[in-house]
């Protein structure tokens, strides 16, 4: 009763307050209650755990830097549901992992339809023309090569097979290559781009000392099923297949061969070598992320894929993800060349998901027949509004790496970038339809009174 509440002394024009009332907590709450049980701890609030997730892609803080960052800041308490400064301390940084674990990809789904729900009933979401494009989502791993791929499967296996040590009595030695295997990795890093031959033949031997503890360590596995200790065998047998793999991609490397199924990171094996066609960095690896954005700069829809898919084969999947999140689906599309296809093929897509014009610019020197027509021009120029978007979006809130883990990961990160850049949006938005709002009030006094 004595504390002083934070509608007393904050401002009620900030753009975090002004965003929490045009969001329907009640709603959300209701919609993500199922991912909670009625028997034990209960859990944190979930207007907290999705407030804070949204200004943490906000204003690009780790989940460390957001915690630290709601403990102190009283418009960030304010924004996640608390009418007083709360002293205390109010959650840990592991309990955002817990929460994104807990509703997974489609509990993200469920916020984005509750989202665009409540904002379309205040009639702040277009649907009519949507763009399109898509972009690359680069992991949080490092550059991978050969020889960096080769060294750390075998250190991981070492590693697992010391745990294993520590628990069970090994009956043999177990070489772990750990001097010479340091050695030739340097002697690999230093050599490789001045001399090919020598570093081909230190990739040689780093892959002859992982294929021996591979070996070594799939005997050590079958030892482990035999004693009965399947819970020591499960897990090495685990590092053992993905050495198996590293050291058979470089077999084929080295013979130059083409390699299937590459594995780039051995905490992110579903990784993929997206190219987008651009000089610098010609490759990036991750996700690729579709994107499609409506002509008032909201994201309507996303949708990410772990392998470098053709743009044009994105596009239906958009059309469709528009329609179920926004409840409305588009009647203009807009996309640039990298979308391009047969005149028949866009008929038949106009035909399947009821547009009435879709613009597409035709690759090579003959232009499209509307080419000339003014809403062909119009939209088109429309069309490049999604790249300072894109670009916000990896700069801005986090985008431009990923440091969530795996395919769920990649989803998370993108839901929360558009999130937080949806909520920023809509704010401005609100404040233009009050600013007309308030013309269309004045005018009209203006004409009673000269009445």
């Amino acid at each position: 009763m004595l504390e002083t509440r934070f509608s007393e002394v904050l401002n009620p024009d900030h753009e975090l307050l002004r965003a929490a009332k045009l969001i329907d907590w009640d709603k959300l709450h209701d919609a993500l209650s199922s991912y909670y049980s009625p028997v034990g701890r209960s859990g944190k609030p979930i207007r907290l755990m999705v407030g804070i997730h949204i200004l943490k892609h906000r204003y690009n803080a780790s989940d460390e830097t957001a915690v630290d960052m709601l403990h102190e800041n009283a418009y960030w308490q304010a924004f996640c549901g608390y009418e007083t400064f709360q002293r205390g301390k109010i959650l840990d940084s592991t309990t955002l992992v817990k929460f994104r674990n807990r509703i997974g990809t489609e509990g993200m789904k469920r916020i984005e339809e509750v989202l665009f729900a409540a904002w379309g009933n205040m009639g702040l979401v277009k649907t009519r023309q949507v763009i399109v494009d898509t972009t690359s989502q680069p992991k949080d791993i490092a550059y991978p090569t050969d020889a960096d791929l080769l060294y750390r499967a075998r250190k991981k296996i070492v590693k697992v097979v010391e745990r294993v040590r520590g628990e069970v009595a090994l009956r043999k030695p177990f070489r772990t290559f750990a001097r010479v295997g340091k050695k030739t990795l340097i002697t690999v890093k230093k050599l490789y781009r001045q001399n090919r031959e020598k570093g081909k033949e230190g990739v040689e031997k780093l892959k002859a000392m992982t294929s021996s503890v591979v070996r070594q360590a799939e005997k050590l596995v079958k030892a482990l099923y035999g004693r009965g200790r399947k819970d020591l065998a499960r897990s090495l047998n685990k590092a053992v297949s993905l050495g198996r793999k590293i050291v058979t991609q470089t077999e084929q490397a080295l013979s130059e061969e083409k390699v299937k199924g590459r594995i780039y990171s051995l905490h992110e094996p579903d990784v993929a070598a997206i190219k987008k066609g651009k000089h610098h960095p010609p490759c990036e690896f991750g996700s690729l992320v579709a994107l499609a954005m409506n002509d008032s700069g909201l994201i309507l829809a996303h949708q990410e894929y772990q392998r470098n898919v053709a743009d044009v084969k994105t596009l239906p999947m958009m059309l469709k993800a528009v329609g179920e999140t926004a409840g409305i689906q588009p009647k203009e599309a807009v996309a640039d060349r990298g979308f391009d296809q047969s005149l028949k093929s866009q008929k038949k897509l106009r035909k399947k998901w009821n547009l009435e014009r879709l613009v597409i610019p035709r690759k090579g020197k003959t232009p499209h027949p509307d080419s000339g027509e003014t809403w062909f021009r119009k939209a088109l120029r429309k069309r490049t509004a999604i790249e300072p978007v894109i670009g916000h979006l990896k700069n801005d809130h986090r985008m431009n790496r990923c440091r969530y883990k795996g395919i769920q990961g990649d989803t998370a990160n993108v839901t929360w970038a558009a999130l937080a850049w949806n909520t920023k949006k809509i704010v401005q938005l609100a404040a233009e339809k009050e600013e007309k709002e308030h013309k269309r009030q004045r005018k009209r006094s203006q004409l009673r009174a000269a009445a």
